[in-house]
């Protein structure tokens, strides 16, 4: 139940911003249309907020990382609440995102 809620919440939370630039994979729309092809697992890692490279995300470096990121989201998607994203929290969310990129491309959906 705790990683389906955390799903949702990632999904809605973090998921919105990438979102607006889904229409990239519609052909001629946009300059960025190659932007997705061969994109793998690697390339959803949220790894590279990981400042000291320690293998885990704090809540300042998840904050400094992006000047979108907040602490509502980080909140959330700190499932087990350590103050801390840690490899399984890291491949929960890097899932989402692989799964909304897969679902806005396969449907090709423009918003």
């Amino acid at each position: 139940m705790k990683k389906s809620a955390l799903f949702c919440v990632v999904a809605c939370c973090i998921g919105l911003s990438p979102l607006a630039f889904a229409n990239h994979h519609e052909e001629g729309k946009s300059i960025d249309s190659e932007k997705c092809e061969g994109m793998s697992n690697g390339n959803f890692s949220i790894s590279g907020l990981d400042a000291n490279k320690d293998g885990s995300i704090t809540k300042s470096e998840y904050l400094e990382g992006n000047k979108s990121n907040n602490e509502k989201t980080f909140k959330h998607i700190d499932a087990n609440s350590d103050g801390k994203l840690d490899q399984t929290e890291q491949s929960e969310i890097e899932a989402v995102y692989k799964a909304i990129h897969q679902d806005y491309k396969t449907k090709n959906i423009s918003i």
